[in-house]
């Protein structure tokens, strides 16, 4: 009964990372296509400056969706190409570098919920930056699946108590970064692995080390 569930909630995630994949790929689409119709209408319109005025306005803030993951990797792709969509719009700067395989021994479940939350956190926390940007680094070497993230924030970090020690808050009324921390936990200990938070300035950083050979 266990294994029947593990394996269903198994299928389920992969399913939401090709959603997820189509979603992205739908929205590029329709850009390109809304682009053709533009520049058709604008062929027709030829002799109305102010009417090819605001086509060019329009073509020109149309831009193409940035790719920011292509691994081949669906798990890993989808959910950092779906939560990054809207970066450019937000004026959010990204330096994102995911060197990963097709194939990884890592369930897509851990990675939507480290990846997804991680960036959901970031995310969260750049809404209040004024220099907004994330960082998104993830390599593989050795076994080992490397994966740190950095994003700006207002500065403002506050603690609380927990099993006799001071700890980041995990709520958003703290730094917004403790949301899903501990479903990341929870993933990162099914790998054996670990995760250093740190912060200095304005500058929040999230290591994550798991191990992945069999």
């Amino acid at each position: 009964m266990q294994f029947a569930l593990l394996a269903k909630e198994k299928e389920y995630y992969f399913a939401q990372c090709r959603l997820m994949q189509e979603s992205v790929e739908e929205i590029k689409a329709y850009r390109h296509d809304v682009k053709l119709h533009l520049a058709t209408l604008k062929d027709f319109t030829a002799d109305n400056k102010p009417a090819t005025d605001y086509l060019d306005s329009l073509l020109n803030g149309i831009g193409e969706k940035e790719v920011h993951s292509n691994t081949g990797n669906i798990a890993f792709d989808s959910i950092i190409n779906f939560k990054l969509k809207n970066t450019r719009e937000k004026n959010i700067a990204t330096d994102i570098n995911v060197l990963v395989p097709p194939a990884l021994n890592i369930e897509a479940v851990d990675v939507v919920t480290i990846i997804g939350n991680l960036l959901d956190n970031a995310l969260d926390a750049v809404e209040k930056a004024d220099d907004k940007f994330i960082k998104l680094s993830v390599e593989v070497s050795k076994g080992n699946l490397f994966i740190k993230t950095e994003n700006s924030f207002d500065g403002d970090v506050k603690y609380v108590e927990r099993d006799g020690k001071m700890v980041i808050a995990t709520s958003k009324k703290g730094t917004g970064h403790g949301y899903g921390i501990k479903n990341i936990c929870k993933s990162i200990e099914k790998y054996n692995g670990f995760a250093d938070i740190s912060h200095e300035g304005n500058v929040f950083s999230v290591g994550i080390l798991l191990y992945i050979t069999p």
